[in-house]
């Protein structure tokens, strides 16, 4: 029996971020005897993926950051070990401006298809012009060496490869697929027993907010939010999941603040679904984003959403559960937007389940793609 052809993912950790989840999304649900995935990590410690990566099959090797030693060196460290680990069917890079670093390596190491992925919407909340003059040339690293240009959506391939890319056709847009079975949103009684597994008031409006505790996210925004709906008598729980940086800069302001009895912490959750079923409505006030996973998932589950005007309006999927808010309006404002799609009649699951498929975000009906852009 001929052994699978393996593709290469480069990625800063395999923990539960949002491109993360999307590579093992189409991990689990490719035929693992035809392609294997292998995975680049600049991670010494493990996280969250890397067991069912092993489990599935995968081999992680660890190859310093160029943030940890130098541009020249982390080309020529991560090209011996393509060499070295291969033969590759495609070099997959995950790392946004870097990426252009890993299909040089990838090139010198004899990779024929190198892939750039571009995942987000910014770099920075307030780029200065080094910032931007610097995006310039890693933008031309990227056109250099890759062979493919691959983005989660339109705002995101504008991005990092420019309008000019974009409108030529020259990026490829890849959803970011889930699988739409394990989110098919409960009745009443459904979500009230899902509120009882996870230790949720059944009672309360349960708010629900997953991501990285990162400046990008707007922690800080949440936790006045909160403060506006106490003061305004609102029964509320807010559910925090999640790690990063500044989690613990985040529970000490809320222990300051008097809400440790309205904010929950939940760390990572690795059943997802569970608690977008449990949630009555999700909330993301990011400073900026590509094209959300979570917010597929929370579509897929018929949970409204309150977002900020700063994430891409590709996210909305048109099954009328997305609201979106501008940063400068007020908490009182963001309030009563919360209410008012928590009060809303949810579409049924077929109108749902039909308006992702159509755009794409099944991950089994995405896998024919993701061959193509291997080649294969």
């Amino acid at each position: 029996m001929n052994e699978p052809k393996r593709v290469l993912h480069i990625v800063g950790g395999m923990n539960r971020g949002g491109a993360e989840t999307m590579i093992m999304n189409v991990y689990r649900a490719l035929d693992r005897h035809v392609l294997q995935f292998d995975f680049i990590t600049h991670r010494e410690d493990a996280c969250d993926y890397d067991e069912e990566i092993r489990q599935l099959g995968g081999r992680i090797f660890y190859v310093p950051s160029i943030g940890n030693t130098s541009p020249w060196t982390f080309v020529k460290t991560l090209a011996e070990t393509i060499k070295r680990t291969g033969p590759y069917q495609a070099v997959h890079a995950h790392t946004d401006f870097q990426t252009g670093f890993s299909a040089l390596a990838a090139q010198l190491a004899g990779v024929k298809a190198r892939i750039c992925h571009s995942h987000n919407t910014a770099w920075k909340q307030s780029p200065s012009w080094v910032d931007q003059w610097m995006l310039q040339g890693f933008r031309q690293l990227i056109f250099a060496f890759s062979t493919q240009l691959v983005a989660c959506g339109e705002d995101a391939g504008a991005f990092l490869f420019g309008q000019k890319k974009m409108k030529s056709g020259q990026v490829v847009i890849l959803p970011n697929g889930i699988d739409l079975t394990l989110f098919n949103q409960l009745g009443r009684e459904g979500k009230a027993e899902m509120k009882k597994q996870l230790n949720l008031h059944e009672e309360k409006l349960v708010i629900g907010h997953i991501g990285r505790f990162h400046q990008q996210k707007n922690h800080a925004f949440l936790i006045e939010l909160a403060k506006t709906l106490k003061k305004q008598g609102v029964s509320f729980q807010l559910v925090m999941a999640g790690d990063g940086p500044l989690k613990h800069e985040i529970e000490s302001i809320v222990i300051s603040e008097g809400l440790e009895d309205d904010i929950v912490f939940t760390g990572v959750v690795s059943e997802v679904q569970k608690y977008m079923k449990a949630f009555d409505v999700f909330v993301m006030p990011s400073l900026f984003e590509g094209l959300p996973l979570v917010l597929v998932e929370a579509q897929a589950s018929g949970l409204p959403c309150v977002i900020s005007d700063h994430i891409t309006e590709e996210v909305d999927l048109g099954c009328g559960l997305i609201k979106r808010k501008s940063l400068h309006a007020s908490e009182h404002d963001w309030m009563k937007a919360i209410l008012e799609v928590y009060h809303a009649e949810s579409p049924p699951q077929g109108i749902i389940t039909s308006q992702l498929e159509q755009r794409g975000f099944d991950v089994k009906q995405n896998i024919t793609r993701v061959m193509n852009v291997y080649g294969m």
